[in-house]
């Protein structure tokens, strides 16, 4: 069998991690925050709202389930003669009552096994809303990265405009050649082109937005990030709280329950039978009066005797389900933690990252960009070097807010793994305005 240790887990115990929180600041008309986002996405979700209904519908199973079976109710004549069938003059009039009981406690059973279904689907619908969570918060952060990016190439090529402008000016002086010129103008088109790929890059991650949301004619999202804010364990044993292995205890309680059933197989099945009889006919043939009347009762029971093929098979099925009950749970709980381990080790890289762009690459590339400028407007420097030097300081821009991005996206796929307060807060508050019957 498989067992987890926290010696399994490559990642520090504690590590960085930030939460999803609105930043206090005015934003334009019309701008998504991502808090906005999720709300819309867990309030506009179908799914949920079909499995919290199936919930409910398993629990009014339950209580089906554990009610004994209607009572059989027969009334007739008995003993008619062949030659005079009439039932007022001949017979018996008979009225009998059968009532037959659950076998054992199979009923008590089967409302645990439906409760358990109930269960599931409302831990199912948890794991959704999860799941929801996390897509759309990864479907925002793209959104907010074409959309900055976008930003960051208009600005620069303002730069590049520039730098277009000082180049002819130079080449109008006869300080600078043909060359040069063709150089900075064939940038400025690639630029664009840059653009327009962006562009329709930004179209589609807000389209991908949309569609979880359900707001076909989104526009713009917040341009503030999510801030950083506490450190949290990362902890696997946590892990045993996630809908997907609560999932699968259930499922290995259901089949305990099945396996109950079964036993419950071997066990005789009782009723009982209440009769009432009125004999028919002339009084001097059929007696007093009063002897006319019978009363009997009886009880009635199957006997299982031949059990091979059907009760031990039952049995012996219900067993084998629950090993892979059991199974199927460790399989799932060393998925999880297979994902947390590589998430967490992916969030510390890219916070790695992110601290080397700030604090050295970014600031180097700047001043490496605006030391190229200067030492070609001096007459000491090539073309080639400062567009090389721009080039480097746009696309060592565009990967630090990819960075940016992508560090906040490992975040949401660890607060899926691992569920903050405010998520169950949020998925609660949602669950208790969706569907009720």
């Amino acid at each position: 069998m498989f067992s987890y240790s926290r010696r399994n887990v490559t990642t520090p115990r504690r590590l960085a991690v930030f939460c999803l929180t609105t930043i206090a600041v005015s934003l334009q008309a019309g701008e998504l925050t991502l808090p906005n986002a999720e709300q819309q996405a867990l309030s506009n979700d179908y799914g949920v709202q079909a499995l919290q209904a199936q919930s409910s519908t398993f629990a009014e199973q339950a209580v089906a389930a554990d009610t004994w079976m209607d009572p059989v109710l027969s009334i007739g004549t008995m003993n008619l003669p062949g030659n005079n069938p009439d039932p007022f003059n001949q017979g018996m009039f008979e009225l009998k009552v059968e009532q037959m009981l659950p076998r054992g406690n199979s009923a008590g059973i089967q409302r645990r096994k439906n409760e358990l279904k109930g269960e599931k689907a409302s831990v199912a619908a948890s794991d959704r809303q999860l799941t929801l969570l996390r897509e759309v918060r990864l479907a925002w952060l793209d959104v907010w990265y074409w959309q900055k990016a976008l930003q960051q190439l208009q600005d620069d090529r303002h730069l590049f405009e520039s730098l277009l402008s000082v180049t002819e000016s130079m080449y109008s002086q006869g300080r600078k050649n043909q060359q040069d010129l063709l150089r900075a103008e064939l940038e400025l088109s690639r630029l664009e082109d840059r653009i327009v790929s962006v562009n329709a890059g930004l179209k589609q991650s807000r389209a991908q937005l949309a569609r979880w949301i359900g707001q076909a004619d989104l526009d713009t999202i917040s341009s503030e990030l999510p801030e950083w804010q506490a450190i949290v364990d990362i902890d696997d044993q946590k892990l045993l709280k996630h809908p997907l292995v609560q999932t699968a205890d259930l499922a290995i309680n259901q089949s305990d329950q099945d396996v109950a059933l079964a036993k419950e197989g071997y066990k005789p099945q009782w009723g009982i039978e209440f009769k009432y009889g009125r004999e028919m006919g002339d009084m001097s043939t059929m007696g007093a009066a009063e002897s006319r009347d019978k009363f009997s009762a009886m009880v009635m029971l199957d006997i299982p005797l031949f059990t091979a093929n059907r009760q031990d098979r039952q049995l012996s099925a219900s067993q084998y389900q629950r090993e892979a009950s059991t199974i199927q749970r460790l399989e799932t709980l060393r998925a999880l933690q297979g994902q947390l381990q590589t998430e967490s080790a992916r969030f510390t890289g890219l916070q790695n990252r992110i601290s080397l762009f700030r604090e050295q690459l970014i600031p180097q590339v700047i001043s490496q960009s605006e030391a190229s400028l200067k030492a070609y407007q001096a007459d000491v420097g090539d073309f080639a070097d400062v567009i090389q030097a721009y080039k480097a300081r746009l696309e060592m821009t565009l990967e630090y807010t990819r960075l940016q991005a992508d560090t906040r996206q490992s975040y949401a796929r660890l607060r899926y793994l691992l569920p903050a307060e405010q998520d169950r807060q949020l998925m609660t508050q949602q669950s208790a305005q969706g569907t009720t019957l």
